[in-house]
C-alpha cells in the first residue's frame, strides 16, 4: 500500500461527509488530536460487542459495514466511501460496539480515541453536538438505503446503490457482485446481468472485483425514473 502524507489525508478527509459540514476551529481541534492509521485488505477495524471506544473516518479505501439486530448474526448492510465516519455510538452511550467493520481494500483512516474525545468535549462542550452529527448523517444514510431496497425493479435498486458509493468518477467502488447483490437484494445473476448493461451504457466500467461509476448522474436518473 503506497505511503500517504497527512497532509493529503487531512485534504481529503475534509473534502466530503461529516467534517466538511464542521466549523474550521472544530476540524482543526479534531485533526490535531487524530491518528491516521492504515489497514491491509480483509482487516477488522472493529467487531460488535466490542468494547466502547473511538471514531474512525475513512480517508480512502472501501470498508463494508456488518449489523443486525440483537440476537441475530450481521450482515453487510453498507459499503462505506471516503469522507464517511462512524463508531460515535460507543462514545454517546457508553456501551459496545453495535456495528462491524471490514476493509474491502487497502485502506487509510483517521482515528480519534474515545479518551480525546472526551476530552474535547471537557474543554469545547458544544463539540457534543458536533459529534452528534455523525450520527444524524447516518440516519439520513439509512433512509435512503431503504428508500432505494423499496424500488420494485432490480436494476433500480443497483443503479441506486452504485450511485450511493460513487464519490467520484475516476476511483474504483472495490465491491464484489455477490456482496452488490446483498445490499440490493437481488441474485448475484441479476447483478451480473445489470451490470453488463450499464457498461454498454457507458455508465460504469469493470475489473477484477471493481466498479468505476463513470456517469453517477445517468445511474441517479435512471434509478429514479424506474
Amino acid at each position: 500500500m503506497p505511503d500517504m502524507s497527512r497532509e493529503v489525508a487531512e485534504r481529503l478527509i475534509c473534502e466530503r461527509g461529516w467534517l466538511s459540514h464542521m466549523p474550521e476551529p472544530f476540524r482543526i481541534r479534531l485533526l490535531q488530536n487524530a491518528l491516521l492509521l492504515k489497514f491491509e485488505a480483509g482487516q477488522v477495524i472493529f467487531r460488535r460487542g466490542e468494547p466502547a471506544g473511538g471514531i474512525y473516518g475513512l480517508v480512502t479505501g472501501t470498508v463494508i459495514v456488518n449489523s443486525a439486530p440483537p440476537d441475530s448474526a450481521p450482515r453487510l448492510i453498507h459499503i462505506a466511501r471516503p469522507g464517511g465516519w462512524t463508531g460515535e455510538d460507543s462514545f454517546m452511550t457508553g456501551q459496545p460496539r453495535r456495528i462491524e467493520l471490514v476493509t474491502q481494500s487497502d485502506t487509510w483512516v483517521m482515528h480519534v480515541p474515545l479518551k480525546t474525545m472526551e476530552q474535547m468535549v471537557a474543554l469545547n462542550p458544544n463539540d457534543i453536538r458536533a459529534f452528534g452529527t455523525i450520527s444524524i448523517l447516518a440516519s439520513d444514510s439509512l433512509l435512503r438505503i431503504v428508500h432505494d431496497l423499496q424500488k420494485k425493479d432490480v436494476s433500480a435498486r443497483i443503479a441506486s446503490a452504485l450511485h450511493r458509493m460513487s464519490w467520484a468518477t475516476d476511483s474504483p467502488v472495490t465491491v464484489s457482485q455477490e456482496n452488490l447483490s446483498i445490499i440490493t437484494n437481488t441474485s448475484r445473476k441479476q447483478v451480473n446481468s445489470v451490470i453488463q448493461r450499464f457498461v454498454e451504457e457507458g455508465w460504469v466500467e469493470t475489473s477484477y472485483r471493481a466498479i468505476t461509476v463513470t456517469n453517477p448522474a445517468a445511474l441517479r436518473q435512471y434509478s429514479e425514473k424506474r
